[in-house]
């Protein structure tokens, strides 16, 4: 049994760290298409949006806002958003995300699509945001309260899709 499965092993192991070596290869003479205005293969969208959605997941506080005041939250929440995050992530299902399609990936408009992200992994992708896109990490320039806020208000456009309902008018 032993002598069958050596060369089988060994073959494996030959081709995995020969792809191994064409991957480096193609990285290290820039074979690999890396510019924000091409589409990704489904592949590398796939395994890209894998590796967010389990990363987020596991690094997300659990539950919602722990100090919730729903009417307080969604009026600040909805000044931050309009301040910070409308220009990308859109405001009304009528107003584009204006910038956020010239990014790639492009980033998602709240208004027209909501989002899957529980509040929790919304606080925690909006206070560190995502590397190798156009979202930042806000958590140097907003409290924990207002993340909360914010992520209260992203989490709101999932109710409704007659966005401008979602968001109360401006104080």
């Amino acid at each position: 049994m032993k002598t069958r499965t050596l060369p089988f092993i060994i073959g494996a192991l030959t081709a995995y760290g020969f792809a191994v070596i064409l991957l480096i290869f193609a990285v290290r003479l820039g074979i690999l298409p890396v510019q924000a205005d091409a589409a990704p293969s489904q592949l590398e969208a796939s395994l890209l949006r894998s590796a967010l959605h389990a990363s987020v997941a596991r690094n997300a506080p659990a539950g919602g806002n722990p100090q919730p005041s729903p009417k307080t939250d969604l009026v600040m929440g909805t000044t931050v958003y309009r301040q910070l995050c409308s220009r990308c992530h859109g405001l009304t299902d009528r107003l584009d995300n204006i910038y956020g399609k010239s990014f790639y990936p492009p980033a998602p408009n709240f208004a027209l699509s909501g989002t899957t992200f529980s509040e929790g992994e919304i606080f925690w992708i909006v206070k560190h945001g995502i590397r190798n896109t156009a979202m930042p990490a806000w958590g140097s320039l907003l409290t924990d309260e207002e993340i909360w806020r914010v992520a209260g208000v992203v989490r709101k456009f999932n109710s409704t899709r007659e966005s401008e309902s979602a968001l109360p008018a401006e104080p």
